[in-house]
């Protein structure tokens, strides 16, 4: 599996909006679209303030490919589908089965192209082309702790402001993402706008990647 991975500082920064750029960038049905989702493997309270399908898993991991799961309105993986994956797999797995929730979807994905929406995964190994994503205006201190590694290793780094945003990127996300990077090797753009729009080399890799 050759996998085009994105991954973020945070929830709202733009992952699964990314994803589908990606996919719609590629000819449609080229890529299966893969969320991989890591939870605490003990939990005290869901976010949301009731158990659901990530914060009440029972087992090590599970991997869903029920589309009555993955097609319901208005989820990520819904999204991720009718962007154009030829299909979409959902990983949920535990800090401590990460390793083995990731075997199955190797064994489940085979040899296909994949645009993979997770962070943890991305540093258990290393994807054909690895994209951060950034909320312009949330403050560090609030971002996951994968955050480092994973802006330091990847391809390209998009802070993510929206086309009706008039507003620059505050300075405190400019400064750390920098210091991490070691440069100014940043992109600031709407990831919802066609690839080539925004990042025309990266259309171009995409092309080769599809090939």
């Amino acid at each position: 599996m050759r996998a085009l991975a994105v991954s973020g500082a945070c929830s709202r920064a733009g992952k699964t909006a990314l994803a589908e750029t990606l996919l719609r960038a590629l000819p449609k049905g080229r890529a299966l679209a893969i969320k991989f989702t890591t939870t605490d493997d003990e939990f005290e309270r869901c976010p949301r303030g009731t158990d659901c399908v990530v914060c009440g898993i029972d087992v090590p991991y599970r991997l869903i490919t029920d589309a009555r799961v993955l097609d319901e309105v208005g989820t990520d993986t819904a999204r991720l589908g009718a962007a154009g994956a030829s299909r979409v797999l959902w990983a949920i797995a535990k800090k401590s089965a990460v390793a083995r929730a990731w075997d199955a979807v190797r064994a489940a994905a085979g040899d296909a192209l994949a645009v993979l929406e997770g962070s943890s995964i991305v540093l258990h190994e290393r994807p054909a082309l690895a994209l951060f994503v950034v909320h312009p205006f949330l403050q560090p201190s609030r971002w996951k702790d994968t955050s480092e590694p994973l802006v330091r290793s990847a391809d390209l780094v998009v802070v993510n402001r929206p086309r009706a945003e008039s507003r620059e990127p505050a300075p405190e996300v400019l400064a750390q993402l920098r210091a991490w990077r070691g440069g100014d090797d940043l992109r600031t753009a709407d990831v919802t706008e066609p690839l080539a729009d925004w990042a025309p080399e990266l259309a171009a890799r995409l092309k080769v990647e599809a090939a």
